[in-house]
């Protein structure tokens, strides 16, 4: 690799050596700006790059969704989109101590809607062919170097009127065509509900309990796998909290009112068990991931719910590997968002779906205004909950210090609207 080295001392005395790459390596890394829709995390980019050495700099990505194509490039018309500054991208290797800069090129990536594509085709015109004819023209003409930049500044801003005329249907075609591949709100509205990160959902339910596939939030051969019998077989609640892997006041609560039952509910109980389980993992780091069985061991759960757990809320983090060969897991805010969404589900399921936002939030270790959030997200309407209300309803002292509100799942759900522009 063609590089220049160098080497810098960090704080603790450390020396790590920092390098250039000069190599005409094929591919590279690229920096990214996104007009519109923003794709998934684990989305790939294809890039490529021109073969005519006279054009080596121009690179486009190319990806695409189910329903999202996202294409970007850094020419236009055989000229750099972005001049005036360069970008480099640092690699850090922990095995060699090296820092490793990159050169990237900057792309802006367009979305486009398959569904809106259209396939027929614009001619290509150069409408300001004759305007720049015109220009060097009269630059040729006048020889005061003052008189050719004005006439050059007046001339950029002219637009023959005959020329554009004459392309009239060619510019309305152009236009059509542009706009007519637009998103519109409504499209955008359903790109984002597709991508919320809740389960499966009806739109059209009709009753609370038929709106979320519950199926989705903890299939059936997974639930098999949740040992159920220390809790049939308990003789008190002390001996059921030796089973549960969390604090929770919520799920103790919702365990002795399912096996006091003269006939109790499995599934309702596999359910809230789940929801232990997701409450414990949502507090685990992502150093401890890669320690699978002190994991599961953690969780009390068995390996094959444990398995479930780590394909729905962690990513595998690409061309890592633990020392044991394993891949190595990682919660992402994309990750944690789906889980705590998940988590919302079920402790509305088990609570007729009605909760109260500071019980959420004191079993999560989250402020209640961030509570309130996701529970939104998750289609609940809040409401004001009377004093005597949460007295009775909730058992966590620090839930009833908080503030005076529930989250009710009402039919048919109604997702809080996004924004049109995101912050940055």
């Amino acid at each position: 690799m063609g590089s220049k080295r160098k080497s810098t001392e960090t704080e603790g005395g450390k020396k790590v050596s920092i390098s250039v790459d000069s190599s005409k390596a094929a591919i590279k890394p690229v920096v990214a700006t996104f007009t519109a829709a923003i794709p998934p995390v684990a989305s790939s980019f294809a890039t490529y790059k021109c073969l005519d050495k006279s054009k080596s700099d121009n690179h486009m990505v190319v990806s695409e969704t189910e329903k999202i194509e996202f294409v970007g490039q850094n020419f236009e018309n055989d000229k750099p989109l972005f001049t005036g500054c360069k970008y480099l991208v640092g690699v850090y290797d922990k095995a060699t101590d090296t820092v490793t800069f990159h050169q990237a090129p900057y792309v802006r990536i367009n979305s486009m809607i398959k569904s809106l594509r259209s396939s027929a085709g614009v001619p290509d015109r150069d409408i300001s062919r004759n305007v720049l004819g015109a220009r060097n023209e009269l630059g040729e003409a006048f020889g005061n170097k003052k008189r050719k930049a004005q006439i050059r500044a007046e001339e950029r801003n002219k637009i023959n009127m005959e020329t554009v005329k004459s392309d009239m249907d060619v510019i309305e075609t152009s236009i059509g065509l542009r706009t007519s591949s637009m998103p519109t709100n409504k499209d955008l509205q359903k790109v984002a509900d597709d991508s919320r990160p809740v389960p499966k959902y009806n739109p059209e339910a009709t009753n609370p309990a038929d709106i979320y596939d519950m199926e989705d939030v903890l299939a059936k051969a997974s639930a098999a796998h949740i040992n159920i019998m220390p809790f049939i077989k308990a003789s008190d609640m002390e001996e059921c909290k030796k089973n549960i892997p969390v604090r929770s006041m919520f799920v103790l609560k919702k365990v002795e009112q399912i096996i006091d039952q003269n006939k109790p509910d499995l599934t309702a109980l596999r359910r809230v068990l789940y929801l232990a389980y997701l409450l414990r993992f949502s507090s685990i780091k992502n150093s401890a991931l890669q320690k699978r069985e002190v994991c599961i061991e953690a969780l009390q759960c068995s390996p094959e719910v444990a398995d479930v757990i780590y394909e729905k809320f962690t990513e595998c983090v690409a061309g890592s590997i633990n020392p044991d060969g394993t891949p190595m897991y990682t919660k992402t805010p994309a990750t944690e968002s789906k889980l705590i969404c998940h988590i919302a589900v079920l402790m509305l399921s088990a609570n007729s779906w009605v909760l109260y936002p500071a019980e959420m939030a004191a079993d999560l270790g989250i402020a209640g205004k961030k509570a309130e959030k996701y529970l939104e997200s998750v289609g609940c309407k809040l409401e004001s909950a009377s004093s005597d209300e949460i007295a009775a309803h909730v058992l966590n002292k620090r839930a009833r210090s908080g503030p005076s509100k529930k989250a009710v799942l009402k039919a048919p759900i109604k997702f809080p609207k996004t924004s049109a522009f995101r912050s940055r």
